[in-house]
């Protein structure tokens, strides 16, 4: 199982409805390609440290999913590239997140 992180961007200028369809549009397209989702985190609207495409501000949001299928981020990435309301992207492979009981463990012997 690979675990992967994605970082997107999105306009400014979208709606709070609109975003949350974009949002749910990737879910779709992750989890209909055999992908599981597990970490969601809107991080808001930031500024940007250059302009893209003439914005200077825009809506991050970060997806943590797991998957079997090698192709699942070849396929992300293309329809993102396609998506014009989408102005930056980053997918990349992590390592699996550890599970509680292995940071409390590690913490414990750490304090020794």
């Amino acid at each position: 199982m690979r675990h992967y992180e994605l970082v997107f961007v999105l306009k400014p200028t979208m709606t709070e409805e609109e975003m949350a369809s974009k949002l749910e549009s990737i879910q779709n397209l992750i989890t209909s390609n055999g992908g599981e989702i597990y970490n969601i985190d809107k991080w808001g609207r930031k500024e940007l440290a250059y302009p893209i495409q003439k914005f200077n501000s825009g809506y991050y949001f970060i997806l943590n999913f797991k998957t079997e299928n090698s192709e699942l981020p070849q396929k992300i990435e293309y329809n993102l590239r396609l998506d014009e309301d989408i102005i930056r992207f980053l997918n990349f492979k992590i390592k699996p997140p550890k599970k509680e009981e292995e940071v409390q463990t590690t913490a414990e012997k750490e304090g020794e």
